[in-house]
């Protein structure tokens, strides 16, 4: 599941024209429109798990990028797809880029959590986050 075979180029190679990449944005938006602003998609913190709709979103992306990229390049893979995720989620709310990039950076320690949580996080909580 998800090896590359010789030389066949991954598909993850310019990802976001990607099936895998509408679906992730798919799922995202279905469960941002399903659930609201009450979306349990808090990413937790230090001793904290994430809200159940973030694991669950991770788990749905794990699926996709795992069925078109090797499985040694999963971890790095699942990120850059969701980092491109929640970047043309923040475009599409009108945020600058050099704001959007710096929303994401902030709680990098957080890793893929974070990115779940601003792509599935309703407009209004990605303005308060971007006010403070």
């Amino acid at each position: 599941m998800g090896d590359k075979q010789g030389d066949e180029p991954s598909r993850f190679d310019g990802y976001e024209r990607t099936i895998e990449f509408r679906l992730i944005l798919g799922i995202a938006r279905a469960l941002r429109e399903e659930f609201g602003v009450g979306i349990d998609s808090h990413p937790g913190g230090e001793g904290n798990e994430a809200g159940t709709v973030n694991r669950a979103y991770r788990a749905a992306v794990n699926v996709i990028v795992g069925e078109v990229v090797p499985s040694d390049e999963m971890p790095g893979a699942m990120t850059r797809m969701l980092r491109g995720a929640t970047l043309r989620r923040l475009a599409e709310l009108d945020v600058a880029r050099y704001t959007a990039e710096r929303v994401l950076d902030s709680e990098a320690g957080l890793g893929d959590r974070w990115l779940a949580y601003l792509v599935l996080a309703p407009a209004s909580l990605i303005d308060e986050i971007i006010a403070t």
